[in-house]
């Protein structure tokens, strides 16, 4: 016969059922609240979510995926997940043993094509053995329009940027190319932008004058930027190339500082603008001088004549007026033509100059007569320096370039201020007399005018 369990035992065990229910109990709490908390996770997040089988048939997702996808829960439960993409637009970022992420294009019940980021990772039971997957989804519509937006911006840079008709360059602070565009290379004569780089290596070979492009370094190390900055450079030949530039320092992606800068051609406006100060030099000069001999011309002698009378009676100094005319010489122009005379008078004049000493000057009056003006120089002087002048004539030897040979002479004659006449015009009459006597008197002489007498 058994014996009867004691009556503790019994209780003890029925309160240990009574532990073990409630333990189970609150696991079963706490897993459902795990699973909630999972569930909320899964729910909120902005990825859509799937849970596959080991044969990828969809076991679970959550609402975003049926936003992205617009296929109603029922259809998607045990789908293959392939279903859901072109299997032809994979495109693989990383494959492991566990892990799996490519893009796809998946489509919408709609038919909208979707460019979407499948990340896969494999599960486990607690014995390590895989018992499915785990894929997590990313729409990258957005960004990829960034990325189209991107590419779409830099293709239109590198146009701009091969295109421009300013030069663009970029270079170290030692003046080492990174790069240029094809206009930069043909401003300097070179076709090719590689062709530029290899054969000069450094933009300060460029520069006319070295210091020049220190000084733009040192603008730039101050002010960070350089604007319309006028400079002379030099093409592959040698020659001048005028450029405004206008330059930035930066730095690279490595925080490197650089320069980058844009080069406008301004060769064709300097060259206008020095043939136009030419022009005006040239129109100043001929306002004053005869363009045969360079000599000044008869408008520069009355404004010069005023002045001396002026500055004579201040200072109290005389000065002398010389006329001279060139002995025979219609028959030099007869002789040897035109052009081989308007030749002899520049050799003249020539003759003259090198007599003079400044503040003297000579005037081409008209035809083969001269005027010179001594300033400080009374008649006695006036007449020694003339004598000289005439001598020097007498020994030059005209025409030599012309392979012909061509002695020459004058008459001279003299008239000093204010001993002989107190006006300009009375002085050019006088001198011309005092010429004209020595002409009449058989030429190649000086004489001086008589005055009042």
């Amino acid at each position: 016969m058994d014996k009867p369990f004691p009556r503790d035992l019994i209780s003890r065990i029925s309160e240990l059922e009574e532990e073990i229910e409630k333990l189970q109990q609150q696991c079963e709490g706490k897993i459902k609240r795990s699973l909630a908390k999972y569930r909320r996770v899964i729910e909120a997040t902005s990825e859509g979510f799937l849970e596959l089988d080991l044969q990828c048939r969809i076991v679970d997702y959550n609402a975003t995926i049926i936003g992205l996808t617009g296929i109603g829960g029922e259809k998607l439960i045990n789908s293959p997940v392939e279903s859901l993409y072109d299997k032809q637009s994979i495109f693989v970022h990383f494959a492991s043993k566990d892990h799996l992420s490519f893009e796809a294009i998946f489509h919408s019940q709609t038919g909208e094509k979707l460019p979407l980021l499948f990340k896969r990772s494999i599960l486990r039971d607690n014995d390590g053995q895989p018992n499915g997957y785990l894929v997590f989804l990313t729409e990258l519509t957005e960004l990829k329009k960034a990325q189209e937006d991107l590419q779409q911006a830099e293709t239109k840079y590198r146009n701009i940027y091969k295109n421009a008709a300013q030069g663009m360059y970029q270079c170290t602070l030692e003046g080492k190319f990174l790069g240029i565009n094809p206009a930069f290379a043909k401003i300097f004569g070179y076709e090719q932008t590689t062709q530029l780089i290899r054969q000069v290596g450094t933009v300060t070979i460029l520069y006319k004058d070295k210091n020049n492009r220190q000084y733009l370094l040192s603008a730039l190390k101050k002010n960070q930027v350089v604007t319309n900055y006028e400079v002379e450079m030099q093409d592959r030949d040698g020659k001048s190339v005028w450029v405004m530039i206008n330059a930035r320092l930066t730095k690279d992606s490595i925080g490197t500082p650089i320069i980058d800068g844009i080069l406008i051609d301004n060769t064709k406006k300097r060259l206008a603008e020095d043939q136009l100060r030419r022009s005006r030099e040239r129109f100043r000069y001929l306002a004053n001088h005869d363009s045969l001999t360079g000599l000044f011309n008869t408008r520069y002698l009355y404004k010069s004549l005023d002045k001396l009378i002026v500055e004579s009676n201040e200072r109290k100094e005389p000065f002398s007026l010389v006329f001279l005319d060139m002995d025979n010489f219609k028959h030099v122009v007869d002789t040897y033509g035109h052009l081989n005379g308007s030749q002899a008078l520049k050799e003249v004049a020539e003759t003259l100059k090198e007599g003079l000493i400044e503040p003297s000057f000579g005037v081409a009056y008209g035809g083969d007569e001269f005027v010179l003006v001594l300033p400080q120089t009374g008649k006695n002087a006036a007449l020694e320096h003339v004598q000289k002048i005439r001598l020097l004539m007498k020994r030059t030897v005209y025409l030599t370039k012309k392979e012909l040979e061509v002695h020459m002479s004058a008459s001279f004659g003299v008239a000093t201020y204010p001993d002989d006449a107190v006006d300009s015009q009375g002085l050019l009459a006088l001198a011309d007399e005092a010429m004209f006597r020595i002409k009449s008197c058989g030429k190649d002489a000086v004489g001086a005018s008589r005055g009042n007498e």
